[in-house]
């Protein structure tokens, strides 16, 4: 059994491995309203990294943007075994960092189901690049 807490190893951290999926060959899926840039690599120690983020200028108060960030973290720490499967399979490590692009508080449902879209065609990336 897969241990269901999104630990510290687990978040993606520091500018460079921020700013490497946002510079270079974007790679991103879309499930509205969210959008994920990811990078798959290979690796001998097989890993994922998550981050997540909520632009001010979508959110102006930092208690609307904390509680989306709150949820999709949840999301992902519930759902995250889907891309766990394909990952050892292939050795590879990913990093994945969702971004909201809505005005609108989205209930916990929707988030759920969005990012669960979205981690699903993700494993199904790792499963492609694993082939090659």
């Amino acid at each position: 059994m897969m241990d269901k807490n999104l630990g510290k190893e687990e978040r993606l951290k520091g500018t460079k491995a921020v700013s490497a999926l946002f510079s270079g060959e974007k790679k991103s899926k879309t499930s509205f309203p969210f959008r994920a840039f990811y990078s798959i690599k290979k690796s001998k120690s097989p890993i994922v990294k998550f981050g997540v983020s909520v632009p001010k200028k979508k959110f102006k108060k930092a208690v609307d943007r904390n509680r989306l960030k709150r949820l999709m973290k949840e999301a992902i720490r519930i759902n995250k075994t889907i891309l766990h499967n394909p990952l050892y399979k292939h050795s590879v490590s990913v990093n994945v960092m969702f971004v909201c692009n809505t005005n609108a508080m989205p209930n916990f449902n929707l988030v759920e189901i969005k990012i669960k879209d979205l981690l699903t065609r993700l494993a199904q990336d790792v499963e492609d690049y694993g082939k090659k």
